[in-house]
């Protein structure tokens, strides 16, 4: 199995949105705070305790982009330190804003 498959990358995996294939980032990054609230609730209604979603761009460069989720009590983690779960959780949920 390849690292990508057992731990999905926020950049790898496509969606169409708004008329254009954009990675999970792109769509978190474009989605309002309302509807960034509603990923954030709907999470938690699945037993999750998410605080918040933060898209942070460290530059212009494609690689330099990160999500990083605050857990009640916790400090903020990049998506790629989050358990399993919760990061297939969270991704199910953004693309169900596409």
């Amino acid at each position: 199995m390849q690292e990508s498959d057992h731990f999905p990358s926020i950049h790898v995996r496509r969606y169409l949105h708004c008329g254009k294939l954009c990675s999970l980032y792109e769509i978190g990054r474009s989605l309002s705070r309302s509807h960034l609230d509603g990923v954030i609730k709907a999470l938690q209604s699945q037993g999750y305790p998410i605080e918040s979603l933060e898209f942070y761009e460290y530059g212009e460069a494609d690689t330099l982009r990160h999500l990083f989720v605050k857990l009640k009590g916790q400090e903020p983690q990049p998506y790629f330190q989050l358990d399993r779960d919760l990061w297939l959780a969270i991704i199910s949920e953004l693309a169900k804003r596409v």
